[in-house]
């Protein structure tokens, strides 16, 4: 490392960057996937549909920080019977993927700025042979 180049390493003076769990990152990662469901197979003159990620986000906002966006995604209820009061009846699936969609939205405005949790890197798969049962 030259003399011109900043230290990546954080100093001890400066907080360190929370860092997801794997069940988070999980979380996250099954957000992302819901978010790209919905892209693909909700029509844009699905308006219902498109209504209730914005309102999930809408009631995501008086979450600030992102880590408690788990939190409360693990006890969602509400969130499910406020989607399907607005989109009707619809498969247990497609409900989802607009509630997880509505989620990603709010994780994305809250760290957007960079300072947002620090995610976890992919699982290497393990080599040599699997033992699936002890």
């Amino acid at each position: 490392m030259s003399a011109s180049e900043p230290d990546p390493r954080p100093k001890d003076d400066q907080p360190r960057r929370a860092r997801l769990t794997r069940v988070q990152q999980l979380d996250l990662n099954v957000w992302r996937h819901a978010a790209a469901t919905v892209a693909r197979r909700v029509p844009a003159e699905d308006v219902l549909a498109h209504a209730a990620v914005q309102s999930v986000l809408a009631v995501l906002r008086d979450t600030t920080d992102p880590i408690g966006l788990f939190a409360r995604h693990h006890n969602g209820e509400h969130e499910y019977d406020f989607v399907v009061s607005i989109v009707g009846d619809r498969s247990s699936d497609e409900l989802l993927n607009l509630i997880d969609s509505g989620y990603l939205l709010r994780w994305q405005e809250l760290t957007s700025d960079g300072h947002g949790p620090e995610e976890l890197p992919p699982l290497r798969p393990r080599s040599g042979p699997q033992r699936l049962l002890p």
